[in-house]
């Protein structure tokens, strides 16, 4: 069976994770999972908990997730109350539990009715070490929502990080029968020269950039080059030309695990369409 995508389902951000979600499984022909953490039991001396106070979280979860029934009935979607510690620690249990491969959805705090990525504090730290890709979905995302993922974008830079993100954009590009579009931003902040023309050897690196760039792009994808600065560029990726963009982790830190980096971590503050942040290979 395939690796499931994994829905974090509570809160008013809710009905937007299952809107992509959703589709992304149906998509991908992968199961989904509709997850709603709840608290674990409270100690109250010698190592016993109150059972009754475990026992109501766990009703208040199956409540949550009767909305989320209630927006799948027909599907073939499995609903989930997972008790843990906290919501991140259940969140990554299940993403262990999972494979490697499955793919945790999660959604936008509000973002005072722009349609924006914001991270939240279940996002944020669920994004510090997950084993597996995390989806971040804007705030009313629901409100507005393709037929289909069928336009995946993928960040790149000729970097070790950056290539990774292109072979995960390509793997999801190939499981959703989408296209791919290679963006990459020429970057303003480019080294000057002490010495000779300063115009001339900006251009010079502008042109290298892009080669790099025109390099990497396969058959039947295509190539977009935008103006920095990067993350604004990035961000302001709009849905109407791409439904789903990839960016790669961290350059350093432990493999197959998702860091966010700089550029990653300010993205997922302001893009506009879902994004999706994949392991180091």
């Amino acid at each position: 069976m395939s690796a499931p995508v994994l829905a974090a389902y509570k809160g008013d951000a809710g009905p937007d994770v299952l809107a992509f979600a959703s589709r992304f499984a149906t998509a991908a022909g992968r199961p989904l999972r509709v997850v709603t953490v709840y608290p674990v039991g409270a100690p109250i001396g010698m190592g016993r908990v109150d059972s009754e106070w475990v026992a109501y979280n766990r009703e208040e979860a199956e409540r949550v997730l009767d909305g989320a029934r209630a927006a799948l009935a027909g599907s073939d979607a499995t609903f989930h109350a997972v008790a843990a510690e906290s919501a991140p620690r259940g969140l990554h249990e299940q993403l262990e539990r999972a494979g490697a491969h499955a793919v945790a959805v999660l959604g936008s705090k509000p973002t005072a009715g722009v349609r924006r990525t914001a991270v939240g504090s279940t996002a944020e730290r669920l994004l510090t070490g997950a084993p597996g890709p995390v989806v971040l979905v804007p705030w009313d995302y629901e409100e507005s929502v393709p037929d289909r993922t069928g336009r995946v974008a993928v960040a790149f830079i000729d970097t070790p990080d950056g290539r990774a993100a292109l072979s995960g954009a390509r793997a999801v590009a190939a499981e959703l029968s989408a296209a791919l579009e290679v963006v990459s931003v020429l970057p303003d902040t480019l080294v000057r020269p002490a010495l000779g023309e300063p115009r001339r050897f900006a251009q010079a690196q502008r042109e290298d950039f892009a080669a790099a760039a025109r390099r990497v792009v396969g058959a039947g994808e295509t190539l977009r080059l935008l103006d920095g600065p990067v993350v604004d560029a990035l961000a302001d990726l709009r849905p109407d030309v791409t439904d789903l963009l990839v960016c790669g982790s961290r350059g350093y830190g432990p493999a197959r695990r998702v860091l966010l980096g700089g550029v990653s971590a300010r993205l997922l503050r302001h893009a506009r369409v879902p994004v999706m942040v994949v392991p180091r290979a």
